[in-house]
């Protein structure tokens, strides 16, 4: 199979911010947009971002992530988010960009691999 047959374009995806102490704090599920899909760069620097407390990095990466539904930043330098809405969003976003990766294929025996 070519490689090229994995190539796709990224698609803007729904984010539901659901966990418990949220919806109790702001009375509702919170939804942003992100693509399903990031760059080399921007997947590899999140998680070294995350992993190696460059918190400037990091935010610049969550502004470029966190999304409105019709694929813009809702984030600047005048507007955040409260930390408990951030800090869900980059775990959220943490979850999403670690299951990006293609399954692995069926072996003809045995079984599949996970």
């Amino acid at each position: 199979m070519k490689i090229q047959s994995f190539v796709t374009t990224p698609q803007l995806i729904e984010v539901v911010l659901d966990e418990p102490s949220l919806v109790e704090t702001y009375g509702e599920p919170i939804t942003f947009h992100t693509y399903d899909i990031v760059s080399m760069s921007v997947y590899f620097d999140f998680f070294n971002a995350r992993s190696n407390s460059e918190f400037d990095l990091l935010t610049k990466l969550i502004k470029s992530m966190i999304l409105d539904d019709k694929g813009k930043p809702i984030l600047t330098e005048e507007k955040d988010l409260p930390i408990d809405i951030v800090t869900a969003a980059v775990i959220k976003l943490g979850d999403i960009l670690g299951k990006s990766q293609g399954k692995k294929s069926t072996p003809k025996t045995g079984e599949a691999q996970k």
